[in-house]
């Protein structure tokens, strides 16, 4: 339909000012305009007389008895009042710092007023009341206004015109035709019909502006069953045209192959990690293309999953890919698998390992790219410098992303398209309830690490405030003085004038001039150069440094088994998934290890999410409370999981909905003459998806 195409200068009253304030919204369009929907509602009452005033919210309509009173109760702050009437009597209205209201209103003429009633020994007062010209057509029945998310130049009286305008132009496209029978496109033809929703204009209608509690109810149910198709069709696209279609790379997960890789290992896999190599060895042994999901605790034991799969497919005479969201972890994984694929005491040490990261020099990256197409390198670690378009491999035929939570679908599936279709193997460290993993990673298999290797000891973790913070880096001290380290994580890079949180910088400063002057200590922030990065880490995990004070960038890739004192700085801003995966930095060696979680915030729910973290170390059952406590689309970033950010749906709440779409998107796709849906079919691919 061309008229959600049109540009918003179209309509009254937007100019080129007032468009360039919402294309920072991301609204150029009409179409734009109806799917930038309210965030919250005004409802608002039928007015009542003075003479029944309660305290609490009230709706009024009054005339103005004579001037507002100005008073300035010192510098910068003010009050202006006015004495309000009707036929019960009267009532005085206050504001706070707006002075300019003392001219607004007109004495003798009717107002809708709305604001918080207040008793005071003289009466009701009524604070900081919104005021409009009273009109018996508009004000004599409830209404629910919508409030929409703004910007710098915009105000809610701007926003909701434009929205106005936007379903007025619409509503002139339809015409003549009933609203009830008009369909916006072909999927809203197929929802309306097949699923007894309201159509698609109806329901923008009624989500801006619900002429009742209930047509806001439908209006959200068919816009959510959309959005929830739109991500359904993603999902069984992947499985139908990928993780469904047959292999041609048969990778042998034989017992042979299986006990070589074993025998190289210091240590016996738990039931858990055998029970999800298994999985994955019959998967690439199957003859159809594995996309699986391996999620665990910290510390479960995930790495030496991915290493058995590089090996058996090297082993296979196929290349293996892994991709690291930072070149800490890269390297990392570089350095452990060398030390089990180089392990003299097995025979057959022909696997040839490589790393490639965007830190390397330009010789060293065109010399590894070169050996990947002649195929002279097995195994190759990496970060996104895998992805490049110049990287091309021989023969590949696994790839793996480790910390899935920093990869999305497009990054997944750039590295898969290296190859024709090689097995696709996800790792997180990220524990997912089973519900939200199904809901965020329908694409993939699931298999799920869910022990601990044995010996690990569990790391006391204690809450306090700041007033805690002397002896708590006499604790500190104490440790490094005996050998130990520390890490000391703060939310900020540096100071802000904005926010009262602890920098990385701040806290480095003042401990290394202060009470760990004696001890060496080293700074690390994501804004530092990647060789400075690794200088710093390399001096922490070779000992020479005894304490790091640093942002989340050592969220992942850092195991360092003598660091046994995590200490985090305004915990209250980080999730519980964060706190627990920082956390799992410490606990890696024989030495008892400690988090102290630091945070003067006192609310009821600060509190909650605190205690969890003391009196529990199972990841599963932290990620299960996080999600209670804060919903899946804070707890998880799901952008960043390849999952869209939906605006109205909660895949949670609307889990009835979520399988009955699940319905709808295996309809669409199955069906034989699918022209009719392409377009919609293709936006939500694009979306997440590359699609040639």
């Amino acid at each position: 339909m061309k008229v959600l195409e049109e540009d918003i200068q179209n309509i009254k009253g937007i100019g080129p000012k007032k468009a360039a304030f919402f294309a920072t919204l991301g609204i150029k369009t009409i179409e734009d305009t109806l799917v930038n929907y309210p965030r919250d509602y005004e409802h608002l009452g039928v007015p009542c007389l003075i003479s029944s005033i309660k305290e609490g919210m009230v709706f009024l309509c009054l005339e103005w008895e004579d001037s507002s009173r100005v008073s300035w109760i010192k510098r910068g702050f003010s009050t202006t009042r006015r004495i309000g009437r009707d036929q019960t009597g009267t009532v005085e209205c206050i504001w706070y710092n707006q002075p300019y209201r003392a001219r607004q209103y007109e004495s003798r003429k009717k107002y809708y007023i709305m604001g918080n009633a207040v008793k005071k020994l003289s009466g009701y007062q009524v604070q900081n009341p919104k005021v409009e010209v009273y009109d018996d057509t508009i004000h004599s029945k409830p209404r629910i206004l919508p409030v929409y998310p703004l910007t710098k130049g915009l105000n809610q009286l701007i926003v909701r015109h434009l929205t106005k305008e936007a379903l007025s132009k619409l509503s002139s496209e339809i015409g003549n035709k009933s609203a009830a029978d008009h369909y916006i496109d072909n999927i809203d033809r197929h929802i309306t019909s097949r699923y007894g929703l309201v159509n698609k204009y109806e329901a923008w209608k009624n989500i801006h502006y619900p002429e009742s509690k209930e047509s806001l109810v439908s209006a959200q149910k068919r816009l959510i069953f959309e959005e929830l198709l739109q991500h359904q069709i993603v999902i069984q696209y992947i499985r139908n045209n990928i993780q469904g279609r047959k292999s041609s790379m048969h990778i042998s997960g034989s017992q042979d192959s299986k006990d070589a890789f074993l025998c190289r290992l210091p240590f016996k896999l738990t039931f858990a990690q055998k029970k999800v190599l298994n999985e994955v060895l019959l998967d690439m042994a199957s003859g159809s293309i594995m996309n699986r999901l391996v999620q665990g605790d910290v510390g479960s034991g995930k790495t030496v999953i991915a290493a058995a799969a590089l090996y058996c497919a090297a082993k296979s005479g196929y290349q293996g890919a892994m991709m690291a969201p930072t070149e800490i972890l890269a390297r990392q994984h570089f350095e452990s698998l060398s030390k089990i694929l180089a392990d003299d005491n097995c025979s057959q040490n022909d696997i040839r390992l490589g790393l490639l990261t965007g830190a390397m020099r330009s010789s060293e990256k065109e010399e590894l790219k070169d050996r990947l197409r002649k195929g002279s390198i097995q195994i190759v670690l990496g970060t996104h410098a895998l992805i490049q378009e110049d990287v091309e491999f021989h023969k590949l035929g696994l790839v793996i992303t480790d910390e899935q939570h920093r990869f999305g679908v497009r990054q997944r599936t750039l590295l898969q398209n290296k190859g024709e279709l090689p097995h696709m193997l996800v790792m997180s460290a990220t524990p997912i309830p089973r519900t939200l993993a199904h809901i965020i990673h329908g694409d993939l298999d699931l298999s799920t690490i869910d022990t601990l290797p044995p010996g690990r000891i569990p790391i006391k973790t204690y809450h306090v405030n700041s007033s805690y913070r002397e002896r708590i880096y006499r604790f500190v001290k104490k440790h490094a003085l005996e050998g130990s380290q520390t890490y000391v994580v703060c939310p900020l890079v540096e100071e802000s004038e904005v926010m009262e949180l602890r920098s990385a910088e701040e806290v480095f400063l003042e401990l290394s001039k202060g009470l760990l002057r004696e001890i060496p200590m080293g700074l690390l922030h994501g804004r530092q150069k990647p060789a400075e990065k690794e200088a710093v880490i390399n001096s922490f995990a070779r000992g020479e440094l005894q304490v790091l004070v640093s942002t989340t960038v050592i969220e992942v890739g850092i195991d360092v088994p003598n660091a046994v004192i995590m200490i985090i700085e305004n915990a209250e801003r980080f999730g519980l998934s964060q706190l627990h995966q920082l956390r799992g930095r410490v606990g890696r060696g024989d030495k008892a290890s400690y988090c102290i979680l630091v945070s003067d915030i006192k609310d009821e729910k600060t509190l909650q999410r605190m205690e969890v973290l003391v009196k529990s170390n199972n990841g599963f059952e932290i990620a299960e409370k996080d999600l209670e406590l804060r919903g899946p689309g804070e707890l998880f970033g799901l952008r960043q999981h390849g999952m869209p950010v939906f605006q109205l749906a909660n895949p949670l709440r609307d889990y009835e909905l979520y399988e009955m779409t699940g319905e709808a998107a295996r309809e669409i796709l199955n069906d034989p003459n699918k022209e009719p849906y392409h377009s919609f079919i293709m936006n939500a691919l694009g979306k997440q998806y590359d699609v040639s």
